[in-house]
C-alpha cells in the first residue's frame, strides 16, 4: 500500500496548494494574475493524473488479487497494512471535511454519504470514536454490547411470581413429569437517538500543521464516555433506562456504609456471577469507605498497587466515576457486580455535522456527532445496587 500512500501525499501536497492558491485572492479581493492562472490549471492537471493513476492501481489490483496465496489474511479488511492505510486515507479525509475543502468522490478515495442527521463517517473513523471511548470506560468495555438497527427483544427466563421454575427429577416409564415452568419476558432495546457537540476555534481549524481529525475524534469520544456511562449507572426514566432496573438491592437507613452493608452488597450477586464484577462509586464515597476498618481494626479498603484501580474491596476493584451519586438519602451511591449483564445496543453508522455558520460570530467551528442507542439490565442476577432511604 505505500504506493497508494505516496501519491495520496502528493495529492494532498497539491491541493493544499491550490487551496493556499485561492485563499491568497480571495484575500486580496482581485482576479488570479497570468502566472497564478497557470499554476492552478498545472496543479489541477496533476491533481487528474494522480486520481487516475491511483484508480489504475486499485483495479489492477482487483484483478491480479483474485486468488490470495495461502498465507494471506483471510480479507483485505483484515490485513493491518491494508487497515492502517485506510484509517490515514480517512484520517485525512475527514480533516479537510472539517477544513470544508471540496472532497472528490473518485474511485480509491473516501465516500461521505448523508444520513438522516448529516454525513456518515467511514467505519474506520466511526470505530475509532467508539473504541476510544471503551478503551477509557471499563464500564463500556464490560457491557454486552449488540451492534443492530431497530428494536432489539432480549429473552429473558426466571421463576414466576408463585416461584414456579423449571425442574429436573428422575422419572419413571409411562409417569408424567409435572409441569412446573417460570416465564419468559424480553428486555427490548430501542433506538434513542444522541448527540454529543464540541466546538474548535477557527484558528485551531485553519492550522494545516495539526493533526485536527484525531484531536475532534478525542473531544467527541470524551462525550461520548460521559454520556454513555452516566445513562448506563443511572439511566434516564423515559430513555436509556441503563442500570435503573436493578433489582438486587441493599438498602441502608442513614447515610453511614458499614462493613456489613458492603458484605451483604457483595453476596446478593451470588458467586457463579462475581468474576469479572467490580465496585462503581464517586470519590468521596470511595473516600468514606477508605476509612471503614474490620473487627480487627484492620482497613477493608486494599490499594492496588498495579495502578489500573483505585483499590480493592472484599478483594474486588473499585472503579471510581463522578457519575455516581454521593452517600445522601434517596440516592445511590454504589452498584456492585458484573457489567456483563447489561445490553448496550448502539447503531452500526455514526453520523458527523459540521456546523460552520452557528458558532461563525464566535470565530469557532462546531463539530455534532449522532448516534442511536440504548442499555437495559439484560441478567437480573449479575449486579446489586446499594440505595441509601429517603427517610420520612
Amino acid at each position: 500500500m505505500n504506493d497508494l500512500k505516496k501519491l495520496a501525499e502528493q495529492k494532498a501536497d497539491k491541493q493544499k496548494e491550490m487551496a493556499d492558491l485561492v485563499e491568497t485572492v480571495k484575500k486580496e479581493e482581485r482576479a488570479m494574475t497570468e502566472e497564478e492562472n497557470k499554476l492552478f490549471d498545472e496543479l489541477e492537471k496533476e491533481i487528474t493524473a494522480i486520481n487516475d493513476t491511483m484508480e489504475k492501481i486499485n483495479k489492477s489490483r482487483n484483478l491480479v488479487e483474485d486468488k490470495e496465496p495461502e498465507n494471506a489474511p483471510a480479507s483485505k479488511e483484515e490485513d493491518p497494512e491494508n487497515q492502517r492505510a485506510l484509517e490515514e486515507r480517512d484520517l485525512e479525509a475527514f480533516g479537510r471535511y472539517i477544513r470544508n475543502e471540496v472532497l472528490e468522490e473518485r474511485a480509491g478515495e473516501t465516500q461521505f454519504t448523508k444520513g438522516a442527521n448529516g454525513v456518515i463517517i467511514p467505519t474506520t473513523i466511526a470505530n475509532k470514536i467508539i473504541m476510544t471511548a471503551v478503551n477509557v470506560s471499563p464500564i463500556l468495555e464490560k457491557c454486552t454490547t449488540y451492534n443492530t438497527k431497530g428494536k432489539l427483544s432480549i429473552p429473558v427466563y426466571g421463576a414466576d411470581s408463585s416461584g414456579n421454575d423449571i425442574t429436573v427429577d428422575y422419572a419413571e416409564d409411562f409417569t408424567a413429569l409435572t409441569e412446573k415452568a417460570g416465564k419468559f419476558t424480553s428486555v427490548d432495546l430501542e433506538s434513542y437517538l444522541i448527540g454529543a457537540l464540541a466546538k474548535i476555534g477557527n484558528s485551531l481549524v485553519n492550522n494545516t500543521d495539526i493533526d485536527l481529525a484525531n484531536i475532534v475524534i478525542n473531544i467527541i469520544a470524551e462525550y461520548v464516555r460521559i454520556f454513555l456511562e452516566g445513562q448506563i449507572l443511572k439511566g434516564s426514566d423515559s430513555k436509556i433506562q441503563g442500570c435503573k432496573g436493578i433489582t438486587k438491592k441493599v438498602e441502608v437507613a442513614t447515610p453511614a456504609i458499614t462493613y456489613d452493608d458492603l458484605v451483604k452488597l457483595k453476596n446478593s450477586v451470588i458467586q457463579a456471577y462475581r468474576k469479572g464484577s467490580i465496585f462503581v462509586m464517586n470519590q468521596d464515597t470511595e473516600t468514606a469507605i477508605e476509612l471503614i476498618k474490620d473487627g480487627n481494626d484492620n482497613p477493608i479498603f486494599t490499594p492496588d498497587p498495579t495502578g489500573e484501580f483505585n483499590g480493592k474491596i472484599l478483594g474486588y476493584p473499585v472503579y471510581v466515576s463522578d457519575n455516581m451519586d454521593g452517600i445522601e438519602a434517596g440516592k445511590r451511591p454504589i452498584i456492585f457486580g458484573n457489567f456483563s449483564g447489561v445490553a448496550l445496543k448502539k447503531s452500526k453508522d455514526l453520523e458527523i455535522q459540521v456546523l460552520r455558520e452557528l458558532y461563525a460570530t464566535q470565530h469557532a467551528t462546531g463539530i455534532v456527532a449522532w448516534l442511536e442507542c440504548d442499555a437495559k439490565i439484560e441478567h437480573l442476577q449479575k449486579l446489586a445496587a446499594l440505595d441509601v432511604n429517603a427517610g420520612e
